[in-house]
């Protein structure tokens, strides 16, 4: 899944981890007045196909505020984050994390980092893309 389609569904799965996941989605609920300290280095980023980039989060984007994109209702708050994992190696030599945030009644975009989602939040569902 290079190129993704404005007709995905985002669906939870019976799996505890997404270990075994190619392309899935994270669901991060902000924990107000948690901080767990982690420390580590972050790997610099592959080489990846800017244009197709771009195309995938506009996609994304518009695709995760539909009303329809998911099977669950995540009821999703103020500051939680939604983690959308694309594996396409042609395109993101490997992995391509896709972030977002609840503001205002609506997803948007927001940068990634493992370190920083970590210390405020939990995951509280996981799922794959269809």
């Amino acid at each position: 899944m290079c190129e993704v389609s404005d007709k995905m569904k985002f669906c939870t799965c019976k799996a505890k981890s997404t270990d075994r996941l190619k392309n899935y989605w994270v669901f991060h609920r902000h924990v107000k007045g948690q901080f767990i300290g982690i420390m580590g280095l972050c790997e610099p980023p592959r080489l990846m196909d800017e244009n197709m980039v771009q195309y995938n989060e506009a996609t994304l984007l518009k695709r995760v505020n539909e009303a329809d994109a998911f099977d669950v209702n995540l009821k999703p708050k103020s500051k939680d984050r939604l983690e959308i994992v694309l594996t396409c190696n042609e395109h993101f030599g490997g992995d391509l994390h896709v972030g977002f945030e609840f503001k205002k009644g609506q997803w948007v975009p927001c940068e990634y980092n493992l370190f920083e989602w970590t210390w405020k939040h939990t995951e509280d569902a996981i799922g794959k893309l269809k």
